[in-house]
């Protein structure tokens, strides 16, 4: 008589059950991690509300409350780095995320109360007060490259859950409010920096407009390949995945020229010039050539999704899904790179007007993206229940 432990049904409910534990232990481990995270976010804000942006003491403060957001960015970094393997969400993780999303809000909009207090400070020389507005407009940068960053692991945890039609309703929630808390934190953090450079001017010399040339040709030419195929239901999984990894590469190269411009930002100073904040401009335009396309897949993947196979479907869906996150992650390598230029710049008085239209007119461009992201992942999430994927 063969051992019972060898036998295929005791080997699968084993293995079952070793998935089972590991996809416990790690949704555990996220949902700590996001108490960590919203632990330190509290205390960055309560220390934000203490701060007398009138005290001897406001500069530092600030640089210390800037040195406590990048380390609040450095755990959500981790986080994103440790999605390696599918998980299980439920709503406690969801209400941590959901948590997190709204005390960066919450810390964007204590920055604008520092910063409209800030430009009322008229007894502090003039080195002081250059050092604290620097230190203002690198501290609302990092708060906005928080929200990003926040919004991308939603989206990662999105792409990499296993139970997506069973807590549908409650991710589509959180997508949501990280859409809707996103862009109101985009708009209070620009108007921070509009506060702060009400009292700024200066020279240098740097420019991106050849990185940007390729960003905005590179991204036209992707938008137009996306546009041209024509989905069907019998190539629909290897169309979408050519697709995905089409917008993943062109991530790679937004990803590397936003690094170069955090690098030179840590060493030098930059004098920025109306050509080059137009150039900045049509950066953040050309991804709504994406989100165009995006959309059109989204209309298609709806209409052959009824004769199209659970086998093919089912990978297709997952492709929508990162690729829907790989452009929202373009739209906020973007404005980090927007943020960073603004907190190089030694000629800010000089082009405050036309900083000042860069920032909104990139920031109307990248709600629209957003906006069609959040449309696209409402409707795949919609056909996984429907075909209970």
């Amino acid at each position: 008589m063969k051992n019972f432990f060898s036998r295929p049904a005791f080997q699968s409910a084993l293995l079952f059950g070793v998935l089972m534990l590991q996809g416990t232990a790690a949704h555990a481990s996220l949902t700590s991690d996001l108490q960590a995270l919203n632990s330190q976010a509290v205390a960055l804000k309560s220390y934000l509300s203490g701060t007398d942006p009138a005290a001897d003491d406001a500069c530092a403060r600030l640089v210390e409350a800037d040195r406590m957001a990048r380390s609040i960015n450095d755990g959500i970094a981790a986080i994103d780095q440790g999605l390696t393997s599918r998980i299980q969400v439920d709503s406690s993780t969801l209400s941590e995320l959901d948590a997190l999303s709204g005390n960066s809000l919450g810390l964007s909009n204590e920055a604008l109360g520092l910063s409209a207090l800030y430009t009322l400070s008229t007894t502090a020389d003039a080195f002081t007060l250059k050092d604290g507005i620097t230190a203002m407009l690198q501290l609302s940068d990092d708060i906005g490259e928080m929200a990003d960053r926040i919004g991308e692991m939603a989206d990662k945890i999105l792409v990499m859950s296993d139970n997506i039609g069973l807590m549908a309703d409650r991710i589509l929630v959180t997508q949501q409010l990280q859409n809707d808390n996103l862009q109101v934190t985009t708009a209070t953090l620009l108007a921070t920096q509009t506060n702060a450079l009400q009292l700024v001017s200066v020279i240098e010399d740097s420019s991106y407009n050849a990185s940007f040339d390729s960003l905005i040709a590179n991204g036209g030419l992707l938008a137009a390949r996306m546009s041209a195929v024509v989905l069907n239901p019998f190539t629909l999984d290897t169309q979408l995945a050519t697709v995905a990894t089409d917008v993943r590469t062109f991530l790679d190269q937004v990803k590397a020229v936003n690094g170069t411009i955090e690098l030179d930002g840590s060493s030098m100073t930059a004098y920025q010039t109306a050509d080059a904040l137009t150039k900045l401009t049509s950066t953040a335009a050309m991804l709504n050539g994406l989100s165009t396309a995006l959309n059109g897949y989204v209309v298609a993947v709806g209409g052959l999704q009824a004769m199209t196979s659970s086998t093919k479907l089912r990978p297709s869906l997952k492709s929508m899904l990162q690729l829907s996150a790989d452009i929202g992650g373009m739209a906020n390598r973007i404005l980090e790179m927007a943020d960073q230029i603004l907190a190089m710049a030694d000629n800010i008085g000089m082009q405050a007007d036309q900083i000042l239209a860069t920032q909104a007119a990139m920031n109307g461009s990248v709600a629209t993206t957003q906006a069609s992201i959040l449309n696209a992942q409402t409707s795949v999430i919609g056909i996984i229940v429907a075909r209970q994927l």
